[in-house]
């Protein structure tokens, strides 16, 4: 048994820290520069040069991951604030100065949690503070009296020379530097698009002027670089809790920092405001949370026990799914499970129960018939362990000749933010599908719009039946006429759920949805104690 001496010897070895200290790192003036929707996908598969080279000149990590909600505002505000939506009540878009749902643990002036503008104004004398952005929602999020250079730009291209003129012009103690172009591709043509690619390669050539006009003023050689984004994004969206939206890159260039070094440990979003007040040996509230990535300045090494994770890529499903669509579909009479290891390593374990693979689960090797609803869960297992994300297919059979079961009424409204109460009123379109999703209405989107979907819902067993949507925006579902999930509110991709107890037979169930912006989504789930998490589908709809 450890001796308490022992334990704490224990501890310090697993915990082992230099550090530099910050008043020695003669960091004079700090630039941070964000770029609304930047995933390090983008960064991957787009042609980059000016972000390649700081990598390689500075310290970074991919895996640096954005707070929940991954929305803007939640995000851009934990970046600057050192905190979470939880300290700076900063919930969601929705959130304003006249219009907030949590109050923050503390201010700095009304309604605003202190943020690292306030701090650098509080303890630099004459501080020359700047923010430059392209969304002018960023504008909200920080004490306006705290900053002396406070532009909103209107495009992506007049925010890189006005901030490029600020560079050259000024001896800033600190700016924020803010591109929302990456995210207006992610919606319009979606993450992962060619267009979006552009988008990044473009961001890369106006982070290059900015570059430029540093090396060419008089803070060339005393200067730190914070590059980063709010949030990833999937398909057109974002707001979600997957790992392609939650995920973001960090990287640090310039004064103090090592050169070419993978950052090993976990960044946070709320960390950016934290790296920056220990460059400046700036003090930070007792409020904040975030914790400066001391690893990447020099004179420092950081030996831990829990590194960040970086998983394989997770087994793909043949076709893939893009987007918030579930890898699987609706099938008529049988389909071919096809499932590929994307990796060159590892091996692809799958049930078809929905439950976890496990090292004992069988190995895919060949084409496999589905002839019925299977919910089909896989993973890569290396050395025994699972070392990728599971990759989940809902896979739903119906015969070829089965009527749609589901009808849909859509109302085209305005200035939706929450569902509106419908009534009696008479809907603009009138349909039927086959399941309680937006993929069966797609072309019917727009932007105000709600859908009310109704069908019969036949239950085998007496049981407790847990419900859930998932949607961007606000849904709600109804069975028998009782709200059993209420998921409403402008938000982006979130699941929630509710239980009922149904007896044997026929019911009823209503799913109220709709859509505040852009393209929408939806899915509804149903499971029970016999039944795994499934798309609830043509296996329990009737007419």
């Amino acid at each position: 048994m450890l001796t308490i001496g022992a334990m704490l010897l224990w501890s310090s070895c697993s915990m082992a820290r230099k550090d530099a200290n910050s008043s020695d790192l003669n960091i004079n003036h700090v630039i941070v520069i964000g770029f609304d929707g930047l995933s390090p996908d983008g960064l991957k598969n787009a042609n980059t040069p000016t972000f390649d080279r700081l990598i390689k000149e500075g310290s970074s990590t991919m895996h640096a991951r954005a707070v929940l909600p991954s929305s803007s505002s939640p995000n851009w505000a934990s970046m600057i604030m050192g905190a979470g939506p939880e300290q700076h009540g900063i919930t969601s878009n929705a959130w304003d100065r006249d219009n907030l749902t949590l109050p923050a643990v503390t201010q700095s002036e009304q309604f605003i949690f202190p943020t690292i503008f306030q701090l650098v104004a509080d303890q630099r004398d004459s501080a020359e503070v700047g923010a430059i952005y392209h969304w002018g929602g960023f504008g909200r999020l920080f004490e306006k009296d705290a900053v002396n250079y406070d532009i909103h730009s209107i495009t992506e291209e007049e925010t890189a020379v006005i901030a490029s003129n600020y560079i050259t012009d000024k001896r800033l103690d600190f700016t924020f530097i803010h591109f929302d172009h990456i995210d207006h591709a992610g919606h319009e043509y979606g993450h992962g698009s060619l267009a979006y690619y552009a988008s990044v390669e473009k961001a890369d050539s106006l982070l290059g002027e900015l570059m430029e006009s540093l090396s060419e003023s008089r803070m060339a050689e005393n200067t730190l670089v914070i590059i980063s984004a709010d949030h990833g994004g999937v398909g057109k969206g974002h707001g979600g809790e997957s790992l392609q939206e939650v995920e973001i890159p960090f990287i640090l260039w310039g004064k103090g920092i090592k050169k070419n070094y993978n950052i090993k440990y976990p960044v946070y979003q709320y960390d950016n405001a934290a790296t920056v007040a220990f460059a400046m040996d700036i003090k930070t509230p007792l409020a904040w949370i975030g914790k400066p990535v001391k690893e990447a300045f020099e004179g420092t090494s950081v030996e831990d026990t829990y590194p960040t994770l970086v998983q394989l890529n997770k087994p793909t499903f043949v076709p893939s799914s893009k987007g918030y669509a579930t890898q699987g579909g609706l099938f008529n009479d049988t389909v071919e499970l096809i499932l590929k290891n994307p990796n060159n390593e590892g091996v692809l374990k799958y049930t078809l129960d929905g439950t976890l693979p496990t090292n004992e689960s069988k190995t895919f090797e060949a084409e496999i018939p589905i002839t019925e609803n299977t919910v089909v869960n896989s993973a890569i297992f290396s050395n025994g362990k699972m070392s990728s994300g599971v990759a989940e297919g809902f896979f739903r059979i119906k015969s070829k000749s089965l009527e749609k079961p589901v009808s849909v009424e859509v109302f085209y409204r305005d200035d939706l933010s929450f569902l509106p109460a419908l009534g009696s009123k008479k809907a603009n379109v009138e349909r039927s599908t086959f399941e309680i999703t937006s993929e069966e209405v797609k072309e019917l989107i727009k932007s105000n719009t709600v859908f009310r979907f109704k069908s019969g819902l036949q239950i085998e067993e007496n049981g407790s039946y847990q419900f859930s949507t998932r949607s961007d925006d606000g849904s709600q579902l109804f069975i028998d006429g009782e709200l059993v999930v209420d998921n409403d509110g402008d938000h982006g991709v979130r699941e929630k759920s509710g239980t009922i107890e149904l007896s044997k037979g026929k019911h009823f169930v209503e799913v109220l949805w709709f859509n505040g912006g852009g393209d929408g989504w939806l899915d509804v789930y149903v499971q029970s104690e016999k039944m795994p998490k499934q798309i609830l589908s043509t296996n329990l709809l009737r007419m």
